[in-house]
């Protein structure tokens, strides 16, 4: 999938040895607390390149794996074992050796570079069994070097769990530039690195949402002095205006077949959501009323919609069935709740809502049932969106003018920052697997 000019170009190759397994159930990722898997990441072999590829890359898988609370990162000074180029040519690795030090798998990797070309093979190895649990060969530019180290952090949590990655997602959001005015859109990758800017018109570009094949961003932009929508290809960067109609005008999230967007418009007079046809055939009212209906998150098999609407006064989170009148509130956490975003895996709806004079997030059951608070900080947590496995949540923590992007698990569990270096960070929008 291209997603951007000169985007990496990855070659999965399969490496074709024996003794490659298949994917083993060594850990429950749905238990919380159980044992953690030893991993050894020794530096990884340069044939050719950039010296610092040897413990650059190792360092985002670990980074990655460290994320899931389900491995343990063996120190680098404990290992006995020097990976060498024979490696890759047949010399055995010392499994004892890194059982000495505890480690029940360990990961291997060697770097080619030429020109701005990187050839990346690494292989994840069960150290008890000696089996070669899973290997990838990559191709692609140096500078996306991350993007290939993401994608075999993906294969080594699939083969201990079955359960696959999303360390190569995304987050897009807007923010005030270091030098210019209003907000652009950018994206940043999920460890914080690589961030790139998407929109640079100079006025305000808002609420980033992202199609399902990752391959387009919808959002509001005011480049013309009004609000209209926007849908831009970040592989040619071609943008294009898809909501003609009304005043007011935001992105809420598009179908699950990409086809249509689901949108908050000023047509009759009231903000109402409606179905945008991304082909430009037309649009179609999907929840209206006297009151104010925003922020549509659609369900994921397209059944459903979660909104916000302030029909009973102040604004609350409710869900509708497409093919039904009924509409029902599901955000019961305090009085003035927004920002609903719905679970890739179906299961709950993520909102913000204002309790005890501060904003918190919650997740709740698309009928309205197990209301939980997820994060809640001295400060407002606000505008939640969910990873697309569904396990974790990113959002924009704000206090006295400072804002940050950060993550949380989906439990509440724990959370870490993801970016702080623009000013006005807001309305992040976790990307779908690549």
């Amino acid at each position: 999938m291209i997603r951007y000019a000169g985007a990496l170009i990855l070659s999965l190759l399969l490496l074709l040895l024996p003794s490659v397994s298949g994917a083993v159930m060594y850990i429950d990722i749905n238990a919380p607390g159980g044992k953690r898997m030893p991993v050894a990441l020794p530096d990884f072999v340069v044939t050719a390149g950039n010296a610092s590829l040897a413990r650059d890359l190792p360092e985002t898988i670990a980074g990655d794996l460290a994320m899931t609370s389900l491995f343990d990162v063996i120190a680098r000074q404990a290992y006995l074992e020097r990976i060498a180029p024979e490696h890759f040519a047949g010399r055995q690795i010392s499994f004892p050796d890194w059982k000495m030090i505890g480690a029940e798998a360990v990961v291997i990797g060697k770097v080619e570079v030429r020109g701005d070309t990187m050839t990346l093979e690494m292989r994840l190895y069960d150290a008890t069994l000696g089996n070669l649990m899973a290997g990838k060969k990559y191709t692609g530019p140096v500078r996306r070097f991350r993007k290939m180290a993401h994608k075999f952090a993906n294969e080594v949590l699939y083969a201990f769990t079955g359960v696959r990655g999303i360390f190569d997602t995304e987050i897009a959001f807007s923010a005030r530039p270091e030098k210019g005015r209003g907000k652009e859109i950018y994206v940043i990758g999920l460890d914080g690195r690589e961030l790139r800017q998407v929109t640079d018109n100079r006025s305000f570009n808002l609420f980033p949402r992202w199609s399902p094949d990752g391959e387009m961003l919808a959002y509001t932009s005011y480049r013309t002095g009004i609000p209209q929508i926007y849908v831009q290809n970040l592989g040619t960067g071609a943008n294009r205006l898809v909501a003609r109609y009304g005043n007011s005008k935001s992105p809420g999230s598009f179908s699950p077949s990409g086809d249509a967007l689901y949108a908050t418009l000023s047509v009759e007079g009231n903000s109402d959501i409606y179905r945008v046809m991304l082909n430009g055939s037309g649009l179609q009212k999907v929840v209206g009323g006297w009151g104010i209906e925003v922020s549509p998150s659609v369900s994921p098999d397209g059944k459903s919609v979660a909104f916000v609407s302030d029909r009973t006064g102040s604004p609350q989170v409710y869900v509708k069935d497409f093919g039904s009148s009924v509409e029902r509130r599901v955000s019961l956490a305090g009085h003035y709740s927004t920002s609903p975003s719905w679970s890739p895996a179906g299961d709950r709806i993520a909102f913000t809502s204002l309790s005890g004079g501060r904003y918190s997030i919650y997740t709740v059951r698309p009928d309205g049932s197990d209301q939980r608070l997820v994060v809640s900080e001295n400060g407002d947590c606000i505008d939640p969106s969910f990873s697309p496995d569904g396990r974790y949540l990113v959002y924009t923590f704000r206090k006295n003018g400072y804002s940050e992007l950060k993550i949380a698990s989906g439990d509440g569990q724990w959370q870490r920052g993801l970016f702080r270096g623009l000013s006005a960070a807001g309305s992040p929008a976790w990307s779908p697997r690549q």
